[in-house]
């Protein structure tokens, strides 16, 4: 790479990417930070010396002016899934002393701007992928503070789980070990990374074996009314498929609650699975079929890489097929 042309100036971001490394790791090389390893030390000064880089005196002098304190921004603050996010978060910021500040964005129209004031007092930001339009998280990421969690976008660091491949595990279960042909999903299959990952890899399956969806999805949010909601629409509708995959264990619950009492049989009738393995999941009647993903362990490693841990681009971590009694399995094989 040559020095920059069009301003005569190299910034931090070219050094970034002549190295591969992240802004936060550019600049934690230029106040030496104890944090780097040595060889990526030595390649960031390496590309420094040659691209004659030569950082803001003013930048310098902000990068100092610590807040302790970790922001982390959430579409919303109910629900088991964001309550393990934050206490996995929460888990790295007691250790390096470190507050929290959580904001949730549903409903708030001034979404952006919320984000934007609350960067403005926080060390790093762990943000939800879907919270905020990427545009916004490129500018935030100028401090390079930012680390999304559950999402991805091009240029800032992510931790994730793979929803597509894990939802088209589970589907295949329920095609292979069980027979089912009609199957139906249930949740918003736009929107959010989330669901949309899931319902990508329920058809990945059913493609993967010839078959069609067995209705379209049950657009839905992802809480326990919402289930209910979606029992009661499948009841009225008179035609229940074999198996119903939930965007997550939220929707799943509703269903199992609500279906029984409208008579039908889980799962003789129909089949019922969820995604995430929550505490609830395994307390259900009958037991939860779903995935487990690491939950707290996602808000942990995204807050580590928000508060100067270096990270990779895309860690993605791996995640559990937990069969259980609501998918047809008996309790025998539940515990094999």
């Amino acid at each position: 790479m040559t020095k920059p042309q069009s301003s005569g100036k190299t910034t931090i971001r070219d050094i970034a990417r002549e190295v591969g490394v992240s802004v936060a790791t550019v600049s934690r090389v230029t106040h030496d930070d104890p944090r780097v390893t040595a060889e990526t030390k030595k390649r960031v000064q390496e590309a420094i010396d040659r691209l004659d880089y030569r950082p803001s005196a003013l930048g310098r002098a902000l990068s100092y002016q610590r807040t302790n304190t970790l922001g982390i921004v959430l579409p919303g603050l109910g629900g088991p899934y964001f309550a393990q996010l934050i206490e996995g978060a929460e888990s790295v910021a007691v250790e390096r002393g470190v507050v929290i500040n959580v904001l949730g964005t549903h409903l708030r129209p001034d979404a952006v701007a919320a984000v934007r004031q609350l960067a403005e007092h926080t060390d790093g930001l762990l943000i939800a992928g879907g919270t905020i339009p990427d545009d916004e998280l490129h500018r935030l990421t100028r401090s390079g503070r930012v680390v999304l969690v559950a999402g991805s976008a091009e240029g800032i660091p992510s931790v994730r789980t793979d929803g597509r491949l894990a939802a088209a595990e589970l589907t295949r279960h329920l095609i292979e070990h069980h027979g089912h042909r009609r199957l139906r999903f249930v949740g918003e299959t736009k929107g959010s990374p989330d669901p949309m990952q899931r319902y990508a890899g329920f058809r990945d399956a059913l493609a993967a074996h010839g078959l069609p969806e067995s209705g379209e999805p049950l657009h839905y949010g992802l809480d326990v009314p919402s289930g209910a909601v979606a029992a009661r629409e499948l009841h009225r509708g008179g035609d229940l498929p074999d198996a119903l995959v939930c965007a997550n264990d939220e929707l799943a619950l509703g269903l199992l609650a609500t279906l029984p009492g409208l008579g039908h049989r889980i799962p003789s009738d129909v089949a019922i699975t969820g995604f995430d393995d929550t505490a609830l999941a395994e307390l259900a009647s009958p037991r939860l079929t779903t995935v487990h993903q690491p939950i707290a362990e996602l808000g942990a490693r995204a807050a580590a890489g928000a508060l100067g841990d270096d990270i990779d681009d895309d860690t993605v971590l791996a995640t559990t097929l937990i069969v259980r009694e609501s998918c047809g399995c008996t309790a025998q094989e539940a515990t094999d």
